[in-house]
């Protein structure tokens, strides 16, 4: 698929804001544990042209990928259980670095966030946050209770839709519109 053919990202100062008091889907927190179970005798799969980073990643920034309805509580205050999915969060630098991400594909992941693999986010200077990417691939599950004081920020409704039709992408092998999520970002 042609890069042009993606829908074009929110732009940068649209990203962020806060939205609500309790977390949501697409928040983003720091000092985020994104280690999991790895058995001692795997393997690093690297076969293909592509690179993936598989971790266990030390602890950093993470971005929640848990669909809001599925852990608030209906009909009551709160939180209905502790399970909550996050992707790492790692630095476009660290990703070039690493060979996952080419550099000569920065200014279209710059305009559209076209890496299907991979969520764009922009730097939060004043959190310590620089150009990163979200790795929707490589989720961790770990309980609330590591993310309930370290938000550091939340998407805007726009970037919540994209990051909507991102996981789509991702999780269905269907490209939708932005507009088929504009009634579901609240």
């Amino acid at each position: 698929m042609a890069v042009k053919d993606w829908e074009q990202r929110p732009q940068d100062g649209d990203y962020y804001t806060s939205r609500t008091a309790y977390l949501r889907q697409g928040d983003l927190f720091a000092n985020v544990p994104l280690g999991y179970p790895f058995p001692p005798e795997a393997i690093d799969h690297e076969e293909g042209k592509r690179k993936f980073l598989a971790g266990p990643f030390e602890s950093g920034f993470g971005m929640l990928l848990s669909p809001t309805c599925s852990f608030i509580a209906q009909g009551a205050k709160g939180y209905a259980h502790p399970v909550r999915m996050v992707a790492p969060v790692l630095s476009v630098e660290h990703l070039i670095e690493a060979g996952a991400v080419k550099e000569a594909s920065l200014a279209d992941l710059r305009r559209y966030d076209h890496l299907i693999n991979y969520f764009y986010l922009p730097p939060i200077e004043d959190v310590g946050l620089p150009e990163s990417l979200a790795l929707l691939y490589a989720s961790v599950t770990l309980h609330h209770d590591y993310l309930e004081e370290n938000r550091i920020a939340q998407l805007s409704e726009a970037a919540a839709i994209h990051l909507k039709y991102k996981l789509a992408a991702l999780f269905s092998g269907t490209r939708f519109g932005h507009e088929d999520f504009a009634d579901v970002a609240g």
